[in-house]
């Protein structure tokens, strides 16, 4: 009996095992069947990323490379008009993320040289103490699978909280088809590069040739372009877009690209309603999505838009007509009053007349929100109007730069731009800074400045030029349409019309 019951249970152990081995194999085959099916499922959505989707425009699909901030971002600002390739920050590994890319050595498709047939700018910020190392591959228009290109890089700013700008380039020397897209990923032979994020490329002229003048002096070509980033506290009210708009558009801009998220849905909407022969401005709209803390990262992200702006513009052919002759990266807090002069476009044309001078630099003056006011301006002019003391506060404040670009002959032009530079007196023109002054040491959870008593220790001096423009801001016809609040009940543009 003992010798039955014992036979009986390893039998039992047997069919124990067998049932568990099954269960096993079972489990394996799903793992990788899963992991197959996965891979195929990535692989397509890439594929999607970088060729598109019929019906959807380049921001609406996400594919590798974004995150759950990105995604976001985009998708609660899927009402903005973006007519073209939109920067995004995207991660390359832990310590590097790309921004936006250039296909520099495009001139006209069929003229491209043998040697370094295409060579792709990536704007990257990084760590500053990492050398970057990667492997990078270009995709061609036409092919599902990309090629191998050279890995170059070049160090465009110093650090700031061991954050580096950096130019990323990727180069194929052999004209093997036109590039839609390239990709950075490291230089590890395990890891499969089909993954990494693809940047889409847009179409740089390498060389640009100057406007035609009748004398020395250039003639009426002056057009400035401004590219808007948000305050260093991410947020805008209603009132200070429409007056940094409108303000400047009285300077004599045209042409604004907003790198902003922070901007409501609404607005957006609402100045999409006034007429373009109304406004008589180009304004395109790109979401900013940045993978750092803002205020700590404020000086970097600043650099990587000023660069894509830069670029951006010299992609445009300089012998069109209304296309940038000079470009400027500011903040809704910031703007250029002139003194003397009625415009921006006249102060350019008579302080640099040939055009030499490749940066000209604007002087920051700080206009404190918490000052009183001026009793002696209108009382229904803006704030921007009201405050006529600008004050010596320890606050570090970086000038505006101009960047000229018919200084600009060749793309390398735009890695060299502070090697001419030019100050602006502020008897000239001036960057005026209007914001909430407060101790930066003393972190104040309510979010006020310096009280008035504070504010009379601190040096000051009188300027009252932007109030010599108050009543030419609100008598322009925007902003008495924005004031009366009417265009916010408003659905269509043809209504708008009938109240200007």
């Amino acid at each position: 009996m003992k010798s039955s019951r014992s036979s009986s249970g390893t039998t039992m152990r047997k069919y124990y095992q067998l049932i568990l081995v099954i269960v096993c194999f079972i489990s394996v085959i799903t793992l990788l069947i899963y992991r197959h099916e996965y891979y195929r499922l990535r692989y397509v959505l890439e594929v999607l990323n970088f060729f598109g989707k019929p019906g959807l425009s380049e921001i609406e699909f996400c594919g590798p490379g974004f995150n759950a901030t990105m995604l976001s971002e985009i998708l609660r600002n899927s009402s903005m008009e973006i007519r073209e390739t939109p920067p995004l920050f995207q991660q390359i590994d832990e310590n590097f993320y790309s921004y936006s890319s250039f296909l520099r050595s495009y001139q006209k498709y069929d003229k491209l040289t043998p040697t370094h047939a295409h060579n792709i700018d990536t704007i990257v910020i990084g760590k500053a103490s990492i050398p970057p190392n990667f492997r990078c591959n270009i995709w061609l228009e036409n092919t599902n699978k990309p090629k191998a290109g050279r890995f170059s890089y070049k160090t465009v700013s110093e650090p700031t909280n061991d954050f580096r700008l950096y130019i990323f380039q990727c180069a194929l020397s052999q004209n093997l088809g036109k590039p839609k897209g390239v990709s950075f990923y490291i230089n590890d032979y395990n890891i499969n590069p089909i993954h990494a994020p693809i940047n889409r490329v847009i179409e740089v002229n390498t060389k640009r040739k100057p406007r035609e003048s009748s004398s020395i002096k250039f003639v009426n070509n002056i057009e400035p372009a401004i590219c808007v980033i948000p305050n260093q506290v991410p947020l805008v009210s209603r009132d200070s877009f429409i007056e940094f708009l409108v303000f400047h558009h009285m300077m004599g801009v045209n042409e604004f690209t907003i790198y902003d998220s922070m901007i409501s849905e609404d607005i957006i909407r609402r100045l999409n309603l006034l007429p373009a022969d109304i406004t008589q401005w180009n304004i395109q709209f790109f979401p900013l999505n940045y993978p750092f803390v803002f205020a700590k990262s404020y000086s970097i992200v600043r650099d990587a838009i000023e660069l894509d702006c830069l670029f951006r513009h010299f992609r445009l052919d300089k012998e069109e007509e209304n296309k940038a002759s000079h470009a400027m990266v500011m903040s809704w807090d910031e703007f250029l009053a002139p003194r003397v002069h009625n415009n921006i476009k006249e102060i350019f044309n008579d302080f640099d007349p040939t055009r030499k001078f490749k940066t000209l630099e604007v002087q920051p003056l700080l206009f404190c929100l918490n000052q009183p006011e001026d009793d002696r301006t209108e009382e229904g002019f803006p704030d921007i109007m009201r405050k006529t003391h600008y004050y010596i506060i320890p606050h570090k404040l970086k000038p505006v730069h101009v960047r000229n670009m018919d200084s600009m002959q060749t793309f390398e032009d735009i890695f060299t731009l502070n090697s001419s530079t030019k100050a602006v007196p502020v008897e000239i023109l001036g960057a005026h800074k209007y914001t909430e002054c407060r101790d930066p040491k003393i972190p104040n959870p309510s979010g006020t400045g310096y009280n008035e008593t504070q504010m009379q220790v601190f040096q000051h001096k009188f300027e009252g030029g932007m109030a010599k423009f108050g009543q030419a801001l609100v008598n322009n016809k925007i902003y008495r349409l924005y004031r009366s609040g009417k265009i916010w009940e408003k659905v269509s543009n043809e209504f708008v019309r009938d109240m200007l």
